[in-house]
């Protein structure tokens, strides 16, 4: 049988129990005391931090070369007492990429326990587009850096024939101007007052054919700089540096100049890069360091050929500068004819003695250098459309043409 624990025995443990109950109620409100202690403490100390403590007593600007540092720090809203914790680096960035086209983008550095440093990242310039109003330059993230510039920096390209429906410095390109007056393209037809049966439109039809005007305006805009963005790409892709020139006037017969000695022709955006490096290729293995001339690429990704002819680089420039502002007065009268009529690209009328009456035929040449009797074919004249200039230049660049074939990804790039 079993027999019961004595009743002193169960009292104590009964005690024992008890006095474990309350050990543990006593621990836990310790605690509980004491994190609330740290509670408090930590309130009291982000409190001081936020008001007393960490006020900025430095403020510093590195990156920029634009501006000055204490416009920049005035412009930020950032001042000396202000708590370091309390600046917000979304508004600064904000406030400065706003006022200053030049300022890509703002960091916040908090030196402890005083110093506040705005970290910037500047802008470089993409390209300075030539205008009526001097040149545009051109920042990698689309926006207008500066306008009515009258001297470039060597370092960057000139850009000719790129579309800008507004100039205002700080805009981003692509973007639709919605106040104030906005530079149509030369192909946009007129807004008109009337409908096509004469009667005149309304207040709201004029407005919204207007909005619709300049959003055709702004990827109008958007397209020119998504084709100095892919060239710029492919430039530096290849390594093809000392471009000085960019000319995408016609889009589809696109032309850079390369040290101011060097036209080339790249016809349109397809294998951009491949052409450049064909380029290249020619002229380190083929032509001569001196070489001054043209040289045509436009087909080089499909025919694996490029096209020279030696000429005045910047004589040349000036004519087709001249052809082209001549071709754009034929336009604006349309009673009279277009001496370029017939002509696929106005930009290349000028080149003399390469015209389809012209009495030879230009050379080729294939990678090692062979003669025009070794050619397994005749090429075809690129040039065959464009009218000689005159029969004395005709005579003068006889057999200064020809092209080079060969495959540039052997032995470049």
């Amino acid at each position: 049988m079993n027999q019961k624990p004595p009743a002193n025995s169960r009292e104590h443990g009964g005690a024992a129990a008890v006095d474990q109950r309350r050990r543990r109620r006593r621990t836990g409100r310790q605690a509980l005391h004491y994190l609330l202690i740290l509670v408090v403490a930590i309130a009291i100390m982000t409190a001081l931090s936020l008001t007393v403590f960490f006020q900025i007593e430095t403020i510093e600007v590195t990156g920029l070369t634009k501006y000055a540092a204490e416009q920049v720090i005035q412009a930020s809203g950032v001042q000396v007492g202000q708590n370091l914790f309390r600046v917000s680096e979304k508004q600064v960035n904000q406030l400065l990429t706003q006022q200053f086209p030049y300022v890509q983008e703002v960091h916040l550095k908090r030196s402890y326990p005083a110093r506040l440093t705005l970290e910037i990242t500047q802008a470089e310039p993409l390209g300075a587009a030539l205008t009526s109003a001097g040149y545009v330059l051109i920042g990698s993230n689309g926006r207008i850096l500066e306008a009515g510039v009258n001297e470039v920096d060597p370092e960057v390209t000139i850009v000719t024939g790129m579309y800008l429906s507004d100039i205002t410095e700080g805009r981003i390109l692509g973007t639709v101007v919605e106040d104030g007056e906005v530079i149509y393209p030369s192909d946009m037809e007129p807004l008109e007052e009337r409908d096509e049966n004469g009667r005149l439109k309304s207040q709201s039809q004029l407005a919204q054919e207007e909005q619709a005007r300049r959003e055709q305006a702004a990827q109008e805009e958007a397209h020119s700089f998504q084709i100095l963005t892919n060239l710029a790409a492919a430039i530096q892709e290849t390594s093809f540096g000392n471009i000085t020139l960019v000319d995408f006037s016609d889009p589809l017969n696109m032309m850079v100049v390369y040290e101011n000695r060097v036209i080339v022709e790249l016809g349109s955006q397809v294998d951009l890069a491949y052409k450049l490096q064909f380029v290249q290729h020619v002229l380190e293995n083929d032509l001569g360091t001196g070489f001054e001339g043209i040289l045509d690429a436009s087909i080089a990704s499909s025919a694996k050929e490029i096209w020279s002819s030696p000429c005045d680089v910047q004589q040349e420039l000036e004519k087709r500068q001249l052809t082209m502002e001549a071709a754009q007065a034929a336009q604006q009268r349309p009673g009279e004819s277009d001496p370029n009529e017939g002509v696929t690209n106005p930009n290349l009328t000028v080149i003399p003695g390469s015209g389809s009456s012209s009495s030879s035929q230009p050379e080729t040449l294939d990678s090692g250098g062979s003669s025009p009797q070794e050619s397994s074919s005749q090429p075809v004249d690129l040039y065959s459309v464009i009218p000689n200039s005159s029969s004395e230049e005709s005579s003068q660049s006889t057999d200064t043409s020809s092209s080079v074939s060969s495959n540039p990804s052997s032995s470049a790039g």
